[in-house]
């Protein structure tokens, strides 16, 4: 791996100076000698005694001495400029080779710098996937061999470089670090010395594994393209830009029944019927100058006169820009849309027996939208379908403000929230999956209505909820029937009190409920003193008078969750839930002291006994009020008016 050293490119901070001309050095060291030479001629004066030998040899010496101190003066300075300048250009170059190390080190693909005599690696960059370059050789690195490689499929491109000395484009088997085997594109170069020999040679690669197989992919797919066409249920075609067939498949044969020898003779409009030809010319002129496919619908006409209804697209085959083949593919659709009509029509005969039904209907899909709201539905409503259809407004038809229908909570699937909107509702005895509801409404097409619900949900093939249907009916006047029934069942006709099998129902009720929870549970039971005197006095008109007023005392003044009833003849009761016996005394003495004070019409006044008891864990309904009878004549007995409890 290449590792760039930090170089210090920093100058030498010594001072700078310009430099002397030679002119100048010239003239200051003949100066300078001269003057030397005359400082030593005025030495030598003292010194008389000295032969003249001797003194040239002394002078010389001097004289040595003197020019050796200015030649060393005046050239170090030139000298130290130049080592300087040296030193520039070395740090120069030790900066580039750092730049162009860096360079190779960033290159996204593997480079070598290697010997062409022994093939050994001198430099390699990262991507090359190693640390390890030593003396290891490019054959070594790339593909694990001793050895480089020398012609067959993949000969080696270093040994193509040093043999022919021109650079190469060849590919190559490489192994990766994982010992992979990859396919590569390796791109060799030589270097030259200054004799025009080879002594070093560039590589680098570009690993092409993965275009091999695409393009080995690309074959076997080409190869297998023809056999698909062949066996595609779909009508393929192409045709020239003169619109005659240059391919067409087999099933586009064996639906048309043409031959090879027939179709080679035939063109696009030999196949289309008479209600195509038209809006296909237009179509096959502009469809070859695009390129984007266009779906279409077509009549075609096979051999034996049959007409079908086929479905596709239709491209242009372009090459360098322009068309050169028109291509479509089809599929047959004529059972489909033979289907289609049969919808249709189904349709249309479903949407008529909604419209014209006398049951009211109407219909939410998944957006909670009205798609049906029929004749019998607007007669009820009052509401007319343009108005309704297309909206979610089908509530305005039933209720005041904003608020969810049936049809919509099971279009929601919100069966949880049904008891937040409705009292009553169920899962519906005879439509899957439907829920029903019942109730009486304040305003429905200017009425006070009790309507009976039903909502179905609708699922498609793929079991999607898609719909709901909501039926409507009217049944006011039977309900109100059925409420009059109820109360001819479970209510005394004289008093309106509660008769005595819907007191015995009661009675039952309360006594299980008490015998769940163990909560409290009291009974009254009084009769009017001397009822029998009041009939032979006044007559039976007048004693029934009596009792219709004594009820209605009786239930201004008990509890709103007591219940009342008539026992038989002048006998009342008087069921108490969670009453103790506290509870109960100070109800019984509140009715016969009402009563007692109450002003009768004709009898003026009359009083009560009353018997009272409280249920006990092992009561049955018969004991528990043989109990408060019990205590009723025990009243009879002491003289009557008064409350007697056991």
């Amino acid at each position: 791996m290449v590792k760039p050293v930090k170089m210090n490119t920093d100058t030498d901070p010594g001072k700078s100076g310009q430099s002397k001309s030679p002119i100048q050095v010239f003239a200051i060291a003949l100066g300078l000698i001269f003057f030397g030479e005359l400082a030593i001629m005025r030495l030598l004066t003292f010194f008389p005694e000295m032969t003249p030998s001797s003194a040239a040899l002394v002078d010389g010496i001097l004289l040595a001495c003197l020019f050796l101190p200015l030649w060393f003066f005046l050239s170090y300075r030139p000298m130290r400029e130049k080592n300087k300048e040296c030193n520039r250009e070395r740090q120069e170059i030790k900066r580039q080779n750092v730049f162009l190390h860096t360079v190779l080190d960033a290159l996204p693909f593997p480079f070598y710098v290697i010997d062409a005599n022994d093939y050994r690696v001198k430099i390699i960059n990262r991507a090359a996937g190693t640390n390890e370059t030593g003396d290891l050789t490019c054959h070594a690195l790339s593909h694990k061999s001793t050895t480089p490689c020398e012609g067959g499929e993949h000969p080696c491109p270093m040994v193509e470089v040093k043999k022919t000395g021109k650079p190469v484009v060849l590919e190559h088997l490489h192994y990766n670090r994982q010992g992979a085997q990859r396919v590569m594109e390796v791109h060799g170069y030589p270097i030259f010395d200054e004799s025009g020999n080879i002594v070093q040679m560039i590589e680098s690669s570009v690993d092409i594994t993965q275009r091999k197989l695409a393009e080995d992919a690309l074959r076997r797919s080409e190869a297998n393209l023809q056999d698909f066409l062949d066996n595609a249920n779909d009508l393929i075609q192409i045709l020239g830009l003169n619109g005659q067939f240059l391919y067409v498949n087999r099933s586009w044969k064996m639906v048309l029944g043409y031959d090879e020898t027939e179709i080679g003779n035939m063109g696009i409009h030999d196949i289309l019927h008479k209600d195509s030809r038209k809006s296909s010319l237009g179509l096959f002129s502009s469809i070859s100058r695009i390129s984007q496919a266009v779906e279409h619908e077509l009549l075609f006409v096979t051999k034996h006169g049959k007409t079908i209804v086929v479905e596709g697209s239709i491209t242009t085959q372009m090459e360098e820009g322009k068309p050169v083949a028109v291509r479509g593919i089809f599929r047959d659709i004529t059972k489909r849309k033979q289907l289609e009509e049969q919808f249709l029509e189904q349709k249309n005969f479903t949407e008529k027996i909604l419209s014209y039904s006398a049951v009211p209907i109407f219909v939410l899909n998944k957006n909670h939208e009205v798609t049906n709201w029929n004749k019998a539905c607007e007669k009820m409503t009052g509401i007319p379908a343009q108005k309704i259809v297309g909206t979610s407004d089908h509530w305005q038809a039933f209720y005041p403000s904003k608020r969810d229908c049936l049809a919509d909570l099971v279009l929601d699937e919100s069966y949880d929230s049904l008891p937040q909107f409705y009292e009553a509702f169920e899962t519906s005895a005879f439509l899957e999956e439907g829920v029903s509801s019942e109730g009486w409404f304040e305003n429905i097409g200017g009425k006070k209505r009790y309507v009976a619900f039903d909502a179905v949900p609708i699922y498609n093939r793929a079991n999607e909820l898609v719909a709901v249907i909501e039926t409507l009916q009217d049944i006011s006047e039977r309900k109100k029937l059925e409420e009059a029934l109820e109360r001819l069942a479970t209510t005394d006709a004289l008093t309106g009190l509660c008769n005595r099998h819907r007191f015995n129902e009661l009675l039952q009720q309360e006594v299980d409920r008490a015998k769940r929870y163990h909560t409290p549970l009291s009974l009254i039971m009084f009769d009017l003193d001397h009822f029998k005197k009041i009939n032979d006095t006044y007559g039976h008109a007048v004693g029934d008078l009596v009792l219709q007023d004594v009820a209605k005392v009786i239930r201004k003044n008990v509890r709103a969750s007591d219940w009342v009833g008539r026992w038989g003849g002048e006998e009342f009761l008087v069921l108490c839930p969670e009453a103790t016996e506290e509870d109960v005394l100070v109800i019984a003495e509140k009715l016969r002291d009402t009563v007692e004070k109450h002003v009768f019409e004709t009898v003026k006044t009359i009083t009560v006994s009353c018997g009272v008891t409280r249920f006990k864990p092992h009561d049955s309904v018969d004991t528990f009020v043989s109990r408060a009878d019990e205590g009723l004549y025990r009243a009879k007995d002491k003289g009557r008016n008064i409350v007697e409890i056991i």
